[in-house]
Protein backbone atom coordinates (compact mmCIF):
# COMPACT_ATOMS: atom_id res chain seq x y z
CA UNK A 1 0.00 0.00 0.00
CA UNK A 2 1.47 3.28 -1.30
CA UNK A 3 1.94 5.97 1.70
CA UNK A 4 -0.91 8.15 -0.19
CA UNK A 5 -3.02 4.66 -0.10
CA UNK A 6 -1.93 4.52 3.28
CA UNK A 7 -3.30 7.99 4.75
CA UNK A 8 -6.76 7.81 2.39
CA UNK A 9 -7.29 4.69 4.79
CA UNK A 10 -6.34 5.73 7.83
CA UNK A 11 -8.33 9.28 7.81
CA UNK A 12 -10.88 8.22 10.08
CA UNK A 13 -8.80 6.66 13.24
CA UNK A 14 -5.94 9.53 12.59
CA UNK A 15 -6.97 11.56 15.30
CA UNK A 16 -7.18 8.97 17.78
CA UNK A 17 -3.77 7.89 17.26
CA UNK A 18 -1.79 10.67 17.39
CA UNK A 19 -4.18 13.73 16.92
CA UNK A 20 -3.50 14.53 20.26
CA UNK A 21 -0.12 14.62 20.44
CA UNK A 22 -0.05 16.34 17.24
CA UNK A 23 -1.68 19.06 18.54
CA UNK A 24 0.72 19.62 21.45
CA UNK A 25 3.81 19.83 19.20
CA UNK A 26 2.15 22.31 16.98
CA UNK A 27 2.42 25.77 18.94
CA UNK A 28 6.30 25.36 18.66
CA UNK A 29 5.54 25.48 14.63
CA UNK A 30 3.34 28.80 14.36
CA UNK A 31 5.80 30.34 16.56
CA UNK A 32 8.84 28.72 14.00
CA UNK A 33 7.06 30.73 11.38
CA UNK A 34 6.15 33.77 13.16
CA UNK A 35 2.46 33.43 12.49
CA UNK A 36 0.74 36.79 13.92
CA UNK A 37 -2.65 38.26 13.30
CA UNK A 38 -3.92 39.35 10.13
CA UNK A 39 -1.54 36.68 8.32
CA UNK A 40 -2.24 34.51 5.14
CA UNK A 41 -1.06 31.09 6.52
CA UNK A 42 -0.74 28.02 4.23
CA UNK A 43 -0.89 24.79 5.97
CA UNK A 44 0.83 22.10 3.40
CA UNK A 45 -0.49 18.75 4.27
CA UNK A 46 -2.93 20.29 6.68
CA UNK A 47 -3.88 16.25 7.49
CA UNK A 48 -7.19 16.48 10.00
CA UNK A 49 -6.56 20.21 10.19
CA UNK A 50 -5.10 20.00 13.13
CA UNK A 51 -2.39 22.89 12.92
CA UNK A 52 -4.84 24.72 10.46
CA UNK A 53 -7.05 25.23 13.25
CA UNK A 54 -4.61 26.56 16.08
CA UNK A 55 -3.42 28.90 12.87
CA UNK A 56 -6.99 30.22 12.37
CA UNK A 57 -6.79 31.38 16.16
CA UNK A 58 -3.48 33.29 16.08
CA UNK A 59 -4.06 34.86 12.31
CA UNK A 60 -7.48 35.63 13.66
CA UNK A 61 -10.22 36.78 11.34
CA UNK A 62 -8.75 39.37 9.99
CA UNK A 63 -6.10 36.42 8.59
CA UNK A 64 -6.91 33.52 6.13
CA UNK A 65 -5.57 30.06 6.46
CA UNK A 66 -5.49 27.69 3.21
CA UNK A 67 -5.79 24.06 4.45
CA UNK A 68 -3.96 21.91 1.63
CA UNK A 69 -3.97 18.23 1.53
CA UNK A 70 -3.01 15.44 -1.28
CA UNK A 71 -5.25 12.75 0.25
CA UNK A 72 -9.52 13.67 0.02
CA UNK A 73 -10.46 11.65 2.77
CA UNK A 74 -7.87 13.67 5.30
CA UNK A 75 -9.22 16.95 3.53
CA UNK A 76 -12.65 16.35 4.12
CA UNK A 77 -11.82 15.41 8.03
CA UNK A 78 -10.74 18.77 8.39
CA UNK A 79 -13.44 20.07 6.52
CA UNK A 80 -15.67 18.29 9.41
CA UNK A 81 -12.92 19.82 11.90
CA UNK A 82 -13.01 23.13 11.11
CA UNK A 83 -16.75 23.31 9.58
CA UNK A 84 -17.35 26.36 11.87
CA UNK A 85 -14.39 28.27 11.68
CA UNK A 86 -14.35 31.13 9.06
CA UNK A 87 -11.19 32.43 7.97
CA UNK A 88 -10.34 28.44 6.50
CA UNK A 89 -10.32 27.17 3.10
CA UNK A 90 -9.98 23.95 1.52
CA UNK A 91 -7.32 22.65 -1.62
CA UNK A 92 -7.19 19.74 -2.74
CA UNK A 93 -2.77 19.88 -3.01
CA UNK A 94 -0.06 17.95 -4.06
CA UNK A 95 3.16 19.70 -1.54
CA UNK A 96 5.52 19.07 -4.25
CA UNK A 97 3.72 20.96 -6.82
CA UNK A 98 1.35 23.38 -5.39
CA UNK A 99 -1.07 25.47 -8.05
CA UNK A 100 -1.20 28.30 -5.53
CA UNK A 101 0.20 31.80 -6.58
CA UNK A 102 3.85 32.72 -6.75
CA UNK A 103 4.73 34.98 -3.44
CA UNK A 104 0.62 34.60 -2.32
CA UNK A 105 1.24 33.96 1.19
CA UNK A 106 2.63 35.64 4.34
CA UNK A 107 3.92 32.46 5.71
CA UNK A 108 3.67 28.54 5.12
CA UNK A 109 3.91 25.41 7.94
CA UNK A 110 3.78 22.32 7.66
CA UNK A 111 3.25 19.81 10.66
CA UNK A 112 5.03 16.45 10.26
CA UNK A 113 4.62 15.56 6.56
CA UNK A 114 7.62 17.01 5.10
CA UNK A 115 9.55 13.79 5.61
CA UNK A 116 6.78 11.67 3.58
CA UNK A 117 7.21 13.49 0.40
CA UNK A 118 8.72 11.70 -2.75
CA UNK A 119 10.94 14.57 -3.19
CA UNK A 120 11.30 16.48 -0.20
CA UNK A 121 13.77 19.04 -2.25
CA UNK A 122 10.77 20.14 -4.70
CA UNK A 123 8.37 20.47 -1.63
CA UNK A 124 10.43 23.03 0.11
CA UNK A 125 11.12 24.58 -3.51
CA UNK A 126 7.38 25.24 -3.63
CA UNK A 127 6.71 26.53 0.19
CA UNK A 128 9.84 28.91 -0.94
CA UNK A 129 7.46 29.87 -4.55
CA UNK A 130 4.43 30.71 -2.55
CA UNK A 131 5.73 32.61 0.50
CA UNK A 132 6.37 36.36 -0.43
CA UNK A 133 10.19 38.29 0.44
CA UNK A 134 10.11 38.60 4.16
CA UNK A 135 7.83 35.55 5.01
CA UNK A 136 8.68 32.43 6.90
CA UNK A 137 7.86 28.92 6.40
CA UNK A 138 8.30 26.49 8.90
CA UNK A 139 8.35 22.46 9.13
CA UNK A 140 7.93 19.97 12.03
CA UNK A 141 9.54 16.37 11.35
CA UNK A 142 10.69 13.09 13.43
CA UNK A 143 13.97 12.86 14.65
CA UNK A 144 14.69 8.81 14.99
CA UNK A 145 12.28 5.91 15.53
CA UNK A 146 13.10 5.40 19.19
CA UNK A 147 11.46 8.80 19.55
CA UNK A 148 7.85 8.64 18.11
CA UNK A 149 4.83 7.80 19.28
CA UNK A 150 3.59 6.14 16.26
CA UNK A 151 5.80 5.59 13.57
CA UNK A 152 7.92 3.34 15.41
CA UNK A 153 5.07 0.58 15.00
CA UNK A 154 5.76 0.61 10.81
CA UNK A 155 9.55 0.29 11.76
CA UNK A 156 8.51 -2.80 13.58
CA UNK A 157 6.53 -3.70 10.28
CA UNK A 158 9.30 -2.89 8.13
CA UNK A 159 11.43 -5.16 9.90
CA UNK A 160 9.60 -8.34 9.19
CA UNK A 161 7.88 -7.36 5.70
CA UNK A 162 10.86 -5.93 3.89
CA UNK A 163 8.30 -4.53 1.40
CA UNK A 164 7.26 -2.33 3.72
CA UNK A 165 10.86 -1.12 5.36
CA UNK A 166 11.55 1.95 2.78
CA UNK A 167 8.28 3.57 3.45
CA UNK A 168 9.17 3.40 6.78
CA UNK A 169 12.01 4.98 6.90
CA UNK A 170 10.74 7.64 5.20
CA UNK A 171 9.33 9.07 8.38
CA UNK A 172 12.88 9.53 9.52
CA UNK A 173 14.64 10.60 6.44
CA UNK A 174 14.84 14.64 7.67
CA UNK A 175 16.00 13.13 11.40
CA UNK A 176 19.60 14.73 10.67
CA UNK A 177 19.71 18.72 11.53
CA UNK A 178 22.17 19.41 9.74
CA UNK A 179 20.31 17.55 6.46
CA UNK A 180 17.63 19.24 6.94
CA UNK A 181 19.08 22.93 7.38
CA UNK A 182 21.03 22.27 4.20
CA UNK A 183 17.65 21.43 2.51
CA UNK A 184 16.50 24.68 3.06
CA UNK A 185 19.08 26.99 2.47
CA UNK A 186 19.44 25.00 -0.86
CA UNK A 187 15.88 26.94 -2.24
CA UNK A 188 17.34 29.85 -0.74
CA UNK A 189 15.75 30.39 2.37
CA UNK A 190 17.88 32.57 5.10
CA UNK A 191 18.25 32.77 8.84
CA UNK A 192 17.57 28.88 9.10
CA UNK A 193 16.89 27.82 12.80
CA UNK A 194 16.79 24.30 13.23
CA UNK A 195 15.23 23.52 17.22
CA UNK A 196 13.82 20.10 19.03
CA UNK A 197 11.07 19.58 21.48
CA UNK A 198 10.94 15.82 23.55
CA UNK A 199 7.57 14.97 25.41
CA UNK A 200 6.99 11.92 27.43
CA UNK A 201 3.52 10.22 26.99
CA UNK A 202 2.66 7.87 30.11
CA UNK A 203 0.27 4.68 29.50
CA UNK A 204 -0.99 2.34 31.84
CA UNK A 205 0.26 -0.67 30.39
CA UNK A 206 1.37 -1.51 26.87
CA UNK A 207 -1.90 -2.69 25.72
CA UNK A 208 -3.47 0.27 26.20
CA UNK A 209 -0.86 2.47 24.45
CA UNK A 210 -0.98 -0.49 21.49
CA UNK A 211 -5.07 -0.72 21.35
CA UNK A 212 -5.73 1.49 18.57
CA UNK A 213 -3.38 -0.72 16.16
CA UNK A 214 -4.94 -3.60 17.74
CA UNK A 215 -7.74 -2.55 16.58
CA UNK A 216 -6.74 -1.28 13.20
CA UNK A 217 -7.37 2.27 13.61
CA UNK A 218 -5.51 4.98 12.15
CA UNK A 219 -2.74 5.30 9.16
CA UNK A 220 -0.65 2.42 10.84
CA UNK A 221 -3.06 0.46 12.25
CA UNK A 222 -4.56 0.00 8.89
CA UNK A 223 -1.58 -1.53 7.49
CA UNK A 224 -0.59 -3.26 11.41
CA UNK A 225 -4.42 -4.96 10.78
CA UNK A 226 -3.53 -6.40 7.09
CA UNK A 227 -0.76 -9.01 8.08
CA UNK A 228 -0.52 -11.74 8.76
CA UNK A 229 -1.54 -12.89 12.50
CA UNK A 230 2.09 -14.36 13.22
CA UNK A 231 3.82 -10.98 12.01
CA UNK A 232 0.97 -9.00 14.09
CA UNK A 233 2.29 -10.99 16.98
CA UNK A 234 6.17 -10.25 16.44
CA UNK A 235 5.52 -6.50 15.34
CA UNK A 236 4.08 -6.15 18.69
CA UNK A 237 5.95 -7.67 20.42
CA UNK A 238 9.05 -5.70 19.27
CA UNK A 239 7.61 -2.86 20.11
CA UNK A 240 6.89 -3.85 23.67
CA UNK A 241 10.23 -4.68 24.20
CA UNK A 242 11.56 -1.62 22.75
CA UNK A 243 9.28 0.56 25.25
CA UNK A 244 9.98 -1.75 28.07
CA UNK A 245 6.43 -2.63 28.56
CA UNK A 246 6.47 -5.66 30.96
CA UNK A 247 4.66 -8.78 29.57
CA UNK A 248 2.08 -8.88 32.66
CA UNK A 249 1.30 -5.78 32.94
CA UNK A 250 2.19 -2.25 34.43
CA UNK A 251 2.97 1.47 33.37
CA UNK A 252 5.03 2.55 29.95
CA UNK A 253 6.27 5.53 28.96
CA UNK A 254 6.76 6.89 25.50
CA UNK A 255 9.24 9.26 24.45
CA UNK A 256 8.29 11.94 21.26
CA UNK A 257 10.83 14.01 19.83
CA UNK A 258 10.19 16.54 17.19
CA UNK A 259 12.69 18.70 15.41
CA UNK A 260 11.52 22.09 13.49
CA UNK A 261 13.13 23.86 11.02
CA UNK A 262 12.26 27.42 9.99
CA UNK A 263 13.54 29.90 7.39
CA UNK A 264 12.95 33.53 6.02
CA UNK A 265 12.64 34.55 2.24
Amino acid sequence: MSLQNSYNAGASGYDRVFGPVSREFVPRLVTAARLARGMRVLDVATGTGIAAEIAAEVVGSSGHVVAADISGPMLDRARERLRKVGNVTFALEDGQALTLPDQSFDAVICAMALMLFADQARGVAEFYRVLRSGGWAAASVNTTYDRSFSSRVNVAMGRHVPSMAEAAGRYYSLGDPDHLRRLFEAVGFQDVEITKETRSYRFSSFDVYFEPFDSGVGVGGTEYAALPEEVRRLVREDVRRELGGDPSGGPVEVPVEIMFVSGRR
